[in-house]
């Protein structure tokens, strides 16, 4: 009885530890280790804070993962940061001025083209009852039926297969997903090219009047292909190379979305072809492309976009985070119960990532060094994307380290109230004096929340520092 109400109370108090320390993370990173304090001036050497004597003699700092298959709370906390993000570079704040909601701006979609028709769910409007998916009565090549007269819904395990996996180019898919960086700096290059010959500048010319910014996210669909939103907005340029001012009379958004949609229906860049090796293929945006000005008031107002593309920062590649982390090889993959349709886009990528020759010309395509694991083979478990999903221009806005950083120096300000010392180092000078420097020595101990058996004696709890300092914040000791 009485070891039993012991591993309860145990169990109690590595609860409270977690929330307390990881903010409720349920895949922590458990250090051990210690930082110092050296004076300056005469070498003295004190200790700040030492993990020895918390609770199983670690510190437990957050995973920050984005997936919410993996990490409900730094999930959200991740969402809340990409919002801030692109909301700020809107509307203005955040250091932002908020001069900045009245300069030109642009919200684009950008689609993958069709590698072979798949199940989807066609309605008209948002919350519009479903149609037939794919009216026809032909069959394909391969004798399959080439239509689909099912009403899907949302929920539908199907939404995204193809209708004939024989029909489906998975080579051209996932190096289309390989390539899609790439493309998109082509874009961003060619628009800049386009506006500055709309207005009868070089691009140089163009650079010394306007700055065109941009953030991004990607949408992994259901098909296996990533689409890209992105906000594209015009900046003037001021006095000091900072300054965010409003841009000439000339650059509109009518201008620059005309120079987009063009550059969009032309631009391409080259890649290998897998049944060729002689051949080149090109790469392209699909048909479907969405450019629309973003307005004060309508369907496109700065939050309702900033909450559009936060939302899909947080998905996993497939339902249930089955593809979350990477896959190690072929037996790895035949182990995970994936359905079909993603298990033969990861084949694919292994299929032509273990061709030596083709997986170096399309890493050149790439613009990835060579000497390391193949792209393809690295992420896979992604379908070939190997990009952010979610980047920025430098000027666009805020970042996410200034972020995080603002949340340790306020969650240190509160541990340093809440000890009655304030906010001072181990010689009792004001944190961030000159004359002391922090020397930390931390190692990884592991991953997850505290055992039973991690946690030492009932009712033991994190001691204070001798500096009167809480625990460390958010990543980093």
């Amino acid at each position: 009885m009485w070891l039993c109400h012991t591993r309860k109370e145990s169990r109690k108090v590595a609860e409270s530890v977690q929330v307390a320390v990881a903010g409720g993370c349920v895949s922590p990173i458990r250090l051990k280790g210690h930082t110092d304090h050296v004076d300056v001036t005469s070498g003295e050497v004190r200790r700040a804070f030492s993990a020895a004597g918390l609770p199983g003699g670690v510190v437990h700092v957050r995973c920050n993962n984005r997936r919410e298959s993996v990490c409900p709370a730094c999930s959200a906390t991740y969402k809340r940061d990409a919002r801030r993000i692109v909301l700020s570079g809107l509307a203005g704040g955040t250091s932002v001025p908020d001069t900045v909601s009245g300069h030109p701006a642009l919200f684009v979609t950008l689609t993958a083209p069709s590698f072979g028709p798949v199940h989807s769910r066609r309605s008209r409007g948002k919350r519009g009852e479903a149609r037939a998916c794919r009216p026809r009565r032909s069959e394909c090549p391969h004798g399959r039926p080439a239509g689909c007269h099912a009403r899907h819904g949302d929920g539908d395990p199907t939404l995204g297969q193809p209708l004939c996996p024989d029909c489906f180019d998975y080579p051209g898919a996932v190096i289309w997903n390989s390539l899609a960086p790439v493309l998109w700096k082509a874009t961003r290059d060619a628009t800049e090219s386009a506006v500055a010959a709309a207005a009868g500048l070089t691009v140089a010319g163009l650079r010394r009047q306007v700055r065109i910014t941009f953030v991004k996210a990607v949408e992994m669909q259901a098909r296996g292909l990533v689409h890209l939103h992105a906000v594209v907005r015009v900046d003037g340029r001021g006095e000091d190379p900072d300054d965010l001012v409003a841009p000439p009379g000339w650059a509109t958004t009518r201008l620059v979305a005309d120079c987009l949609r063009a550059v969009v229906a032309e631009v391409s860049v080259t890649a290998p072809d897998p049944h060729d090796p002689a051949g080149t293929l090109a790469v392209r945006w699909g048909v479907q492309v969405d450019i629309r000005p973003v307005a004060l008031d309508g369907p496109t107002t700065s939050g309702k976009i900033a909450n559009y593309l936060a939302k899909y920062l947080t998905k996993s590649v497939t339902a249930g985070g089955l593809l979350d982390r990477p896959v190690r090889s072929l037996a790895h993959l035949a182990r995970l119960p994936l359905h079909a349709h993603a298990r033969r886009m990861v084949e694919t990528c292994w299929q032509l990532g273990t061709d030596e020759t083709f997986a170096a010309a399309l890493d050149e395509a790439a613009g990835r060094l060579p000497g390391r694991l193949p792209g393809l083979l690295r992420w896979s478990h992604a379908f070939g994307w190997g990009g952010h999903w979610i980047t920025k221009s430098r000027k666009y806005s805020t970042t996410f380290g200034a972020l995080r950083g603002a949340r340790r120096v306020y969650a240190r300000l509160i541990g340093g109230a809440l000890s009655g010392r304030g906010l001072v180092d181990a010689f009792g000078r004001p944190d961030g004096d000159p004359n002391t420097v922090a020397v930390g020595v931390w190692r990884y101990a592991g991953r997850g929340l505290l055992t039973d058996g991690d946690i030492g004696p009932a009712g033991a709890g994190p001691p204070v520092s001798p500096a009167g300092r809480s625990a460390p914040g958010r990543g980093e000791p």
